[in-house]
Formats: C-alpha cells, structure tokens, sequence
C-alpha cells in the first residue's frame, strides 16, 4: 500500500511539474510565430517638427508659415525619404476668433549644400490660410494650433500637434 501511495504521490508530482512547464511557454497560434510579436505603437513613425519659420507671414497676407519636418521610421529610427505632399495632411483644431482653416500649399524636400554629405530626408511644408470660393483668406493675430499627420499607403501612421504665433 505504501508503494502504491508513493507511486500516486510521484505521479502527482509529476502532472504539477508538466503544467508548470506548460503553463510558462507561449500559446502558439497557426501563422504565428512563437516570438512575442512586438507592440506596433513601439515601431510607429515619429514626426519632428525642426522649425517653424513665421516671416514673411502677417497679419493681413496669405504669404506661407514654412514649417520645417523629418519623418523617422519607428523600425530602423532612420529617416523616411522620398515623401511628397501625399503624405501630409493637416488639420486645424484651433485659430483665433473668426480665422480660416489652414491648409497645406506645398511640401519641398530640405537639399543639402555640403559636399559628401548625405542626402537630407526633412522637408519644407508651406502652410497657408484656406481658400473659399476664390477668395484667398489672410492670417490673423493670434495663436494656431494644428495637427500634422504622416501617411503612407492611406493610413495615417503618425501625428504631431504644434502651435505657433502670427
């Protein structure tokens, strides 16, 4: 009887120790590998927003806020080149009182001067006051704030809010 018991008593051992072991291994899923599949928001791109040039902009013209941008891949946290203006988009979430939507004229990318030097990914995007119906809306005084999204391949992958002053 009591080998019968030690035997039970192994046998138990053993079943806890096996569930143990299983219980620590990641559930494989068909078409999944085992390896922890990174988080996307870790790997999404990033805007930087290098410099906001106001001049010649004023109250009173539609002359373009440059707004000086890189676009850094969240993968390889290297530049994104080649983008155009189909990868910008911009929304306006606050102007001052009685101010027009602003709206993105065109986007340049930024060259480099400097012999033997890589090629710059960061890109000039000429912001500017809307237009409605032929009439071109001027800046007004105050404070804009606006949203700046990355896109590739029709999805948004990134944002940036900044503000600047006219």
């Amino acid at each position: 009887m009591k080998k019968a018991k030690a035997f039970l008593a192994f046998i138990l051992l053993l079943i806890v120790a096996v569930s143990m072991v299983n219980a620590a291994l990641p559930v494989i899923r068909p078409g999944q590998s085992v390896a922890v599949m990174p988080n996307p928001q870790l790997i999404a791109p990033s805007i930087n927003i290098n410099l906001i040039k106001i001049a010649p902009a004023s109250p009173g013209n539609s002359e373009p806020v440059n707004v000086g941008v890189k676009v850094i891949s969240g993968l390889t946290q290297q530049d994104i080149c080649g983008l155009d203006a189909s990868n910008f988009n911009l929304e306006t979430l606050t102007v001052p009182p009685g101010g027009p939507a602003i709206v993105i004229k065109n986007v340049f990318p930024i060259s480099s001067v400097a012999i033997n030097q890589p090629v710059s990914c960061d890109y000039w995007l000429y912001i500017v006051p809307t237009s409605y119906q032929g009439n071109q809306y001027t800046w007004l005084t105050g404070t804009y704030t606006l949203k700046l999204y990355y896109a590739a391949n029709g999805q948004q992958l990134a944002n940036r809010t900044f503000s600047f002053r006219v």
